[in-house]
């Protein structure tokens, strides 16, 4: 069972905080609108902890992407894999169970460091429809590691709220569930998808599913 080391091992440490003093209501004022990205950080990740830590945005800073113009009209690609957390046939409410344990879990073994997907106001402001990953300063989401391209990969969301993932054309290739993506072909991203950017590894987590992964270690330990 997950222990209250889990939230040693959450950065930044207002996440965890806003999980155990707020109801789930009061979380998703902060992060409801949104998915979140949580970046694993191994022990001599330092470069990768400093960037995200100066750069990302925090609590309900930011701004929400805009819908691609004309997204509904493109070709999506759904990849699967095994080694996908979570199924996708199952029904929303234990896929959110499924996905709390599953984050609960994770972060009891590893650390991590959430981010939301949304715009940085004093970055990338040329696309305003994508969340830009990269290795440059000057990207939405800032991943300071040798394997990630300046430009990475990017997010975004269409007119119905649906996010997506597409590669850069980047040098060291960004998985979705351990399948390489094409360069510049976007793919749909689920709640509990495994992402890999270079060599950096993270997930994403719906905000609901993190405030219970995090409200009911708080319960079972306070």
């Amino acid at each position: 069972m997950p222990s209250a080391r889990l939230f040693d091992h959450l950065e930044p440490a207002e996440i965890a905080e806003a999980a155990t003093t707020r109801d789930q209501r009061g979380f998703l004022t902060l992060y409801g609108d949104t998915l979140l990205l949580l970046v694993r950080l191994r022990a001599d990740d330092t470069e990768l902890a400093s960037g995200l830590g100066a750069t990302a945005v925090r609590g309900n800073a930011g701004t929400p992407v805009k819908p691609a113009m004309g997204s509904m009209d493109f070709h999506t690609v759904i990849q699967t894999s095994p080694t996908t957390d979570l199924p996708r046939r199952i029904p929303d409410g234990k896929r959110q169970e499924t996905e709390a344990a599953v984050l609960a879990k994770r972060l009891e073994e590893v650390p991590h460091f959430a981010v939301p997907l949304r715009k940085r106001s004093d970055a990338d402001a040329l696309y305003m429809d994508r969340i830009s990953i990269g290795r440059a300063r000057n990207k939405d989401i800032v991943l300071r590691h040798p394997s990630v391209s300046k430009f990475h990969c990017w997010f975004e969301m269409d007119e119905s709220g649906a996010f997506y993932l597409a590669d850069a054309g980047s040098k060291n290739s960004t998985r979705l569930n351990a399948v390489v993506l094409a360069p510049r072909e976007r793919t749909r991203v689920e709640p509990g998808d495994s992402v890999r950017f270079g060599s950096v590894e993270g997930v994403v987590s719906s905000p609901r599913a993190l405030w219970t992964a995090l409200a009911g270690v708080a319960k079972r330990t306070g």
